[in-house]
Order: C-alpha cells, then sequence, then structure tokens
C-alpha cells in the first residue's frame, strides 16, 4: 500500500511539474521583453494581478524590486516597473527567489505590468542540469554570459 502511494506521488509530482524547452542565449533573451539584473526588497504572496491582467485570481507572487542594470527594454518604455508577477504554482512555471538576493531575470510586460516565469530565463548556452529550469542568482552569472548580455542583437537577419 505504501508503494502505491508513493508512487501515485511520484506520478502526480511529475506530470503536474513545470517543464521549458531548451533554448539558446540569444534564443531566451530576444523572445523576453526585458532582461535584467535586479535585487529582490520584498516577496508578498496571495497576490491579485493588477487590473487588465489576463491571469486572474489570488496565487501570484509580486515582487518589490530594484533593477541594478537593464539588459533589454521594450521599445518606448523609460524605467522598468519596480513590481514584478509570477504564478505560485509550481506546475504554472512560477518564480521562488529571495529577497535580499540579486537575479538575472527575463519576462514580458502586459499592460504596464512585468511578469516573469521560469521558463525563457536568459542562462548560459550550456547549463547545467541544475541550472536547467532555474534561474541565475546573479553570483552564479558565468563572466562570460555577464559579457555577452550588452552584446546581445535581436535584429532578423535577412
Amino acid at each position: 500500500m505504501k508503494t502505491l502511494i508513493v508512487t501515485i506521488v511520484v506520478y502526480v509530482s511529475i506530470t503536474h511539474a513545470c517543464k521549458c524547452k531548451t533554448q539558446t542565449t540569444e534564443e531566451s533573451f530576444c523572445a523576453a521583453d526585458w532582461v535584467s539584473h535586479v535585487r529582490v526588497k520584498l516577496r508578498v504572496s496571495k497576490q491579485p494581478m493588477p487590473p487588465g491582467s489576463a491571469r486572474k485570481g489570488l496565487n501570484n507572487l509580486r515582487y518589490a524590486v530594484n533593477h541594478v542594470r537593464v539588459y533589454k527594454r521594450p521599445n518606448g518604455v523609460g524605467n522598468l516597473p519596480a513590481e514584478i508577477y509570477t504564478p505560485s504554482e509550481p506546475p504554472a512555471c512560477g518564480l521562488i527567489i529571495e529577497a535580499g538576493k540579486e537575479y538575472l531575470l527575463a519576462g514580458k510586460i502586459h499592460n504596464g505590468t512585468l511578469h516573469t516565469v521560469l521558463c525563457g530565463q536568459v542562462l548560459g548556452d550550456n547549463p547545467t542540469e541544475e541550472l536547467y529550469e532555474n534561474v541565475l542568482e546573479w553570483s552564479k552569472v558565468p563572466k562570460q554570459l555577464q559579457e555577452k548580455l550588452p552584446t546581445i542583437n535581436c535584429e532578423k537577419k535577412e
């Protein structure tokens, strides 16, 4: 009986886990609306999305951040908002990060609100298994990637 319960729990965990497709550094960077080195000031759970958002409900995390350095922002956007929203449920690929730490984050912007999920984070081209489907704490961003970020060109090549 114990074996059956463990098997069911493992199966449910696997089928409901977040799964991301593998992308190169450039693919992730260019698919994102914004990419930033952030310092997380505060994490607040059970947050509703701002008005006009497609994602409803209270199962969101809101992070208050300082943008240490912005590597990409949408055209026409001056300063990125100081709040980032992510789903709190693991199957929805939400990010669980810690206040007081710095991260390299990427995401989308909808109606002036920053959103991020686990899939599409900018990693090195050969992430180790421990980094894949994860978010990079800034202290673990390889020097080569730090130097590459400001030089990535997302213009379509004919």
